[in-house]
């Protein structure tokens, strides 16, 4: 398990989120990244929540996950 101070959280504004079958493609993806210790997805609000552990896992490689599984990252 990682040390709390390590742990970081992340929540992304993504584009072309739309049901069931998007929030389980997106969990079961990012979960069995390394690092990665939980996957929330706000279908309404269009938004992933990542749980990780920085030291092994960088903001921009999840990022470039999502982005890879087609889907665009919002500002």
């Amino acid at each position: 398990m990682a040390d709390q101070n390590t742990l970081n959280r992340s929540v992304f504004r993504v584009g072309g989120l739309k049901g069931d079958h998007c929030r389980e493609r997106i969990e079961h993806t990012l979960s069995h990244l390394h690092g990665v210790v939980s996957v929330k997805i706000d279908l309404t609000g269009k938004q992933v929540s990542v749980d990780y552990d920085s030291s092994v896992t960088p903001s921009g490689y999840i990022e470039e996950t999502l982005q890879s599984l087609g889907y665009s990252i919002q500002e």
